[in-house]
């Protein structure tokens, strides 16, 4: 995993657990890119891998951290794994 795929990880899980569990938008995954300064066609190139590794799910809904991808982003939480950020 990549350090800009750690970073979107731990900062999705962030935004997630704050919403209670929703799925973020696509706007606001958009939006979460931006904050990063990951170029949209990285940030669709770390999306595809997350799914891939079951990570994430997308729905017409929106996107989401699978029970893997949570379970993934509370460990390097634990461990304070580099690549952490904060946005706001």
């Amino acid at each position: 995993m990549t350090d800009t795929s750690r970073a979107f990880l731990r900062a999705l899980y962030s935004i997630e657990s704050s919403k209670g569990g929703a799925l973020l938008s696509q706007d606001e995954v958009n939006e979460l890119g931006e904050a990063l300064r990951i170029p949209r066609t990285e940030l669709l190139g770390v999306i595809d891998e997350m799914q891939l590794e079951r990570l994430v799910s997308v729905t017409f809904g929106g996107l989401s951290l699978t029970p893997e991808g949570k379970a993934l982003a509370e460990k390097m939480d634990e461990t304070g794994a580099q690549g952490s950020v904060e946005v706001q």
